[in-house]
């Protein structure tokens, strides 16, 4: 049996849910677990209406998993890690570089918990129709958010997603904080002249003084109110703009992923970590902008 954790913000409970969803595909015991108690906590259920009722099977995997991970009062745990491991018990934690490893998505002898974000699509590309028939939203009914729908629909947009707030927080900031740069999104705009008639840009960030005062974007629309549990709106405002100029973020990266436009234009920054040499988080057919 193969058991992947759900645990973090919206964006990675959704890569982690869809790869979910491919190991499902092929070995029909896989499970989930849910470990979300930062950000909004869980949303799948909220956002998506997915069952994540916890049942007894379910308390007995995160009790093994919790387990398998404790490093303290080792007298006690470690005769039970070394029972566990004769089952075939263990822990495929995921590298730091997100890139894709097909020996994730064999079956497992005994019982394998998956931690990690699993952002690559190759991860689920298999199972994209049934990804895309479970994250769908329910349309926002508030005047606000209803009216940019309405210019969205209406115009050649582009979503920028600038994500400061958490990634400016010493331990973040180490991985991720210095990789979308004021020339990256420079840039990124400057592209997106160059190829698309007239665009509309839709700014999408929890730093909004920041993007006004460091950023020359004209023809531009700053959505705000969407915080806090209302954060998916602004996910589901980004899906429905024509193209993209995304953060090294699995919120804007699945903004992107979620647009059905076959002639979408998605701008991505060259790395998903500041440490990265290669990556294939970003689908091929996205830009990279890699001088950046």
């Amino acid at each position: 049996m193969d058991v992947v954790i759900i645990y973090n913000g919206l964006g990675n409970q959704m890569s982690q849910y869809a790869f979910y969803l491919q190991k499902k595909n092929i070995d029909k015991t896989t499970r989930f677990i849910t470990l979300c108690d930062t950000h909004n906590g869980l949303e799948l259920d909220k956002v998506f209406n997915i069952s994540c009722r916890e049942t007894i099977a379910q308390k007995f995997l995160y009790v093994m998993f919790r387990l398998l991970r404790f490093q303290k009062a080792k007298i006690i745990t470690s005769p039970v890690k070394f029972i566990l491991g004769l089952f075939n018990c263990r822990v495929v934690e995921e590298n730091f570089n997100y890139s894709f490893n097909k020996n994730n998505l064999l079956p497992s002898k005994g019982i394998t918990f998956y931690l990690g974000g699993w952002h690559s699509e190759k991860y689920f590309l298999a199972v994209k129709e049934q990804i895309f028939a479970t994250f769908k939203f329910n349309e926002p009914a508030d005047p606000e958010n209803m009216a940019h729908i309405k210019n969205i629909k209406s115009q050649n947009s582009v979503s920028i997603h600038v994500r400061r707030g958490d990634y400016l927080d010493t331990g973040n900031y180490n991985l991720f904080g210095g990789v979308c740069t004021e020339n990256y999104y420079q840039a990124a705009i400057d592209l997106i002249e160059t190829k698309v008639n007239n665009p509309r840009f839709f700014v999408f960030s929890n730093d909004t003084p920041w993007v006004k005062a460091n950023l020359h974007i004209s023809n531009v629309v700053y959505v705000t109110g969407n915080a806090g549990n209302n954060s998916w709106k602004d996910l589901y405002l980004m899906t429905l703009c024509k193209h993209h100029i995304i953060a090294n973020s699995s919120f804007s990266w699945w903004g992107a992923w979620l647009n059905n436009n076959p002639g979408k234009i998605v701008i991505t920054p060259g790395r998903f970590l500041m440490n990265d040499e290669n990556t294939d988080v970003y689908p091929e057919s996205w830009t990279k902008l890699s001088d950046y």
